[in-house]
């Protein structure tokens, strides 16, 4: 299967919004039975029961899952999240990521600021492999700033890296407050060549298969991130230090996220790209690639930030923006 986006505003789109069972509703939707005019993205439904679901990867994966408990854990604006190698039954499986010991509740995904049937603005986009979840959860509306969760494979420099699954979300149950949204969050220096680790963000394994999940850390271009050695800062944020558009090609210029943990860099996540500018476009624009980037097509959403990383606090404001790759055209 192919990459496909998925929004909110498709013709027979399901609702997201602040009561149990929604998110299971776009994610079976997206994931696993299609709607409307969109295919479905190429994952099955093993398990499922009251508001939860476990859903298997698709083809050309690690094959693994990611058990969702959407049936008010806490509260009913979000939904706990939890990768599994293998999985038995609803919720039951072995070599979980995050593991117990790492989190109680694993990540969490955050659906709504509020309870009830106001519907939120989303956008999924996701292969057979790996997906991304932006929610426009109310939360953040000065300027609008999506809160994101991910899951899936990513592009690994090691061959067969069949322990290379991610899982990124929030480390905080039940609150509104943005320092919780790790996904646009950048780190380099020292930070990402020790042990630190970003919040709520997990890989299976070491590439090696030894242990179980461990954290990481994302980094980018050196032009995303300036002089911040050792605080994190929010991709595409006023640390960029590209002025846009760039003047000898006039373009928007972009650079992979980059994982990296233990002082290695294991590999990059598929179909986000970093802009080396300070949010050089407008939510929900989307654009064009020309020279080695022609085929692609790319989604801008804003994005806020306020973690800390090992002591390290957010440079700047926190606010930041990513593009998604929207095309079929991941590599």
């Amino acid at each position: 299967m192919g990459v496909t986006l998925y929004r909110s505003t498709d013709a027979s789109a399901p609702s997201l919004n602040g009561n149990s069972g929604s998110l299971i509703s776009v994610l079976d939707a997206c994931l696993v039975n299609g709607y409307g005019s969109q295919p479905a993205a190429g994952w099955t439904k093993a398990y499922s029961g009251t508001n939860q679901a476990d859903y298997k990867q698709g083809t050309g994966s690690n094959g693994y899952y990611l058990d969702v408990n959407d049936n008010a854990p806490t509260t009913s604006q979000e939904a706990r999240m939890r990768g599994y190698e293998v999985m038995t039954a609803l919720g039951t499986g072995t070599n979980a990521f995050p593991t117990a010991s790492q989190s109680t509740f694993g990540v969490i995904c955050r659906k709504s600021t509020a309870t009830g049937t106001t519907a939120r603005t989303w956008y999924l986009i996701a292969d057979a492999t790996c997906f991304y979840l932006f929610v426009e959860t109310g939360d953040n509306t000065s300027p609008i700033a999506p809160m994101c969760f991910a899951f899936g494979d990513f592009f690994s420099l090691k061959a067969s890296d069949t322990y290379g699954t991610m899982i990124i979300g929030r480390n905080v149950e039940n609150a509104n407050y943005v320092w919780q949204e790790t996904f646009g969050a950048l780190m380099f220096s020292q930070g990402i060549m020790g042990t630190n680790t970003t919040p709520a963000h997990y890989i299976d394994r070491h590439w090696t298969g030894v242990g179980g999940a461990i954290g990481f850390n994302k980094c980018s271009s050196y032009f995303a991130h300036g002089s911040q050695n050792n605080n994190p800062v929010v991709m595409g944020s006023q640390y960029s230090l590209l002025p846009y558009p760039n003047g000898p090609d006039g373009g928007l210029e972009l650079a992979p996220v980059y994982i990296v943990h233990g002082g290695f860099l294991r590999g990059y996540l598929k179909g986000i790209w970093c802009p080396c500018h300070n949010q050089p476009l407008s939510e929900g624009d989307t654009v064009t690639g020309t020279g080695n980037m022609s085929g692609k097509t790319f989604l801008a959403l804003n994005h806020y930030s306020t973690v800390t990383i090992a002591g390290n606090s957010m440079a700047g404001t926190g606010q930041g923006q990513v593009l998604i790759e929207t095309s079929n055209t991941w590599s």
